[in-house]
């Protein structure tokens, strides 16, 4: 690419950076997202107090400080540990209305940046853009918890899901046990574009 093409192109995304307000979206975006963690924390312990899973809040806790830096988590720990305690119920209703408003906020936060992204006018009225915002913010808290669930108990399940597969192949006299050949097709079937 030749100097001069490279400047303007450097230009450009400069100025639809400032024009887009972009910085500003993007915090806006990691404030609603750091707002709703505390909340949501509170929540999923809460309900994990009536979970008959021995020991999951800190299995849960332990899958995030892989991935949080050691004295984020050490943050998150002592925050979690001051606000807990026999009260459960209370912590609940707290927790997830504290969760919804900074979701939505942040998918409200989030549909603004789009539209200033494709330089589209807001037409809908806030009674039609805030329980959109409340929509994805559901759809986006189920999808987390059933990762979560996958992460924590997927292995054991699949496991206990290959042996049974297996033992069954077994008893048909199968050459190739069934568990391999369901697992390829799968492979096979979410590798291709259309699914086949």
């Amino acid at each position: 690419m030749k100097p001069a093409k490279l400047k303007h192109a450097l230009v450009r995304t400069y100025a639809d950076v400032v024009e887009g307000h972009a910085m500003q979206m993007a915090a806006a975006l990691s404030y609603y997202l750091v707002l709703s963690l505390f909340p949501a924390l509170i929540f999923l312990s809460a309900v994990v107090a009536y979970l008959p899973v021995p020991d999951l809040f800190n299995q849960a806790l332990a899958l995030m400080a892989q991935f949080l830096p050691a004295d984020s988590m050490g943050l998150v720990r002592r925050v979690v540990a001051d606000v807990i305690s026999p009260n459960k119920g209370t912590f609940l209703s707290f927790g997830i209305l504290g969760s919804l408003w900074a979701a939505s906020g942040g998918f409200a936060a989030a549909i603004e940046a789009l539209n200033i992204a494709y330089e589209v006018k807001e037409d809908r009225p806030f009674w039609k853009t805030r329980p959109l915002a409340l929509g994805l913010a559901f759809m986006t808290g189920a999808l987390l918890l059933v990762a979560l669930s996958v992460m924590i108990v997927g292995p054991r399940f699949g496991e206990w899901l290959a042996a049974r597969v297996d033992a069954a192949a077994r008893e048909g006299n199968s050459d190739r046990p069934l568990w391999d050949s369901s697992f390829s097709s799968m492979l096979f079937g979410l590798s291709t574009p259309d699914g086949v």
